[in-house]
């Protein structure tokens, strides 16, 4: 039997994370490029490994309308890298974000405690639209972390629109949860996630991506510099085709699993 989820401040009540979250309207943005396999592995925990190409993808999400904060939405810009786990099941691949940047505090908590997902607040704009160019920039204290683009962009024919309905409506992630033990202790949970969501896209569009990762020192952005420094230092040997689209979404916090018998 299910038990009721609950997360801080846990003494007001289960957790107002509903299992699942209808979002009625997203806009993602993703910039993909291939990159060194000893560059990508740096930002994989153990509990993973690299597929044949190293690929790391930079999206830029957002999600419309959302029931937990409101009616209100937030934005997200997410790294991750392509991944294998290697599990009782046998082998499953997906994305495993190993940081993203979330606009709204409400929106880190469901993400961190309970999906694994390592989130952060950051300052998120809208996308600066055009005809054929989207483009977006996540900062912290002002401070510009990165940036990045979609140009040249083209409208995806049916057939191709119909093949990214079909892989996107199971689009399945890689969380890990860790929660560090009190006074050097062992962690209180380390182990790695399955997540899942349910994509529906109406319109999509390809193109040309480029992500520019900036340099602001420790001071200008205290939390997220050491990130920004680490992505700078990953090398982009060729950046993949660009991906624009607009549709429905499912968040579906219930198929949310821990992964591995001894896990």
């Amino acid at each position: 039997m299910p038990q009721a989820r609950y997360d801080m401040p846990a003494l007001f009540g289960p957790s107002l994370m509903p299992d699942q979250t209808q979002v009625p309207h997203a806009e993602v943005i993703v910039v993909s490029y291939e990159t060194a396999r000893d560059a990508a592995a740096r930002l994989l925990p153990r509990f993973f490994e690299l597929p044949d190409t190293a690929v790391i993808s930079v999206s830029h999400i957002d999600y419309h309308d959302i029931d937990y904060l409101g009616g209100r939405g937030y934005r997200e810009v997410v790294i991750s890298v392509g991944a294998v786990y290697d599990g009782p099941e046998g082998p499953l691949q997906a994305g495993f974000a190993p940081v993203m940047w979330v606009s709204e505090a409400g929106a880190l908590t469901a993400g961190r405690e309970y999906m694994g997902f390592a989130k952060l607040l950051g300052e998120i704009g809208p996308v600066t639209a055009e005809p054929e160019r989207r483009r977006f920039q996540c900062a912290e204290y002002g401070n510009v972390l990165l940036e990045g683009e979609a140009s040249r962009l083209r409208p995806l024919s049916d057939e191709a629109l119909e093949r990214v309905r079909r892989n996107s409506a199971q689009v399945r992630t890689f969380g890990w949860k860790v929660i560090p033990g009190p006074q050097g202790e062992a962690p209180d949970a380390d182990y790695p996630l399955e997540n899942l969501m349910r994509w529906s896209y109406q319109h999509a569009w390809a193109g040309e991506g480029r992500i520019d990762w900036r340099a602001p020192e420790r001071k200008a952005a205290p939390i997220s510099a050491r990130v920004i420094a680490a992505m700078k230092s990953i090398p982009v040997k060729e950046y993949r085709r660009a991906f624009v689209g607009e549709g429905s979404a499912v968040i579906d916090r219930a198929a949310t699993r821990r992964l591995g018998a001894g896990a």
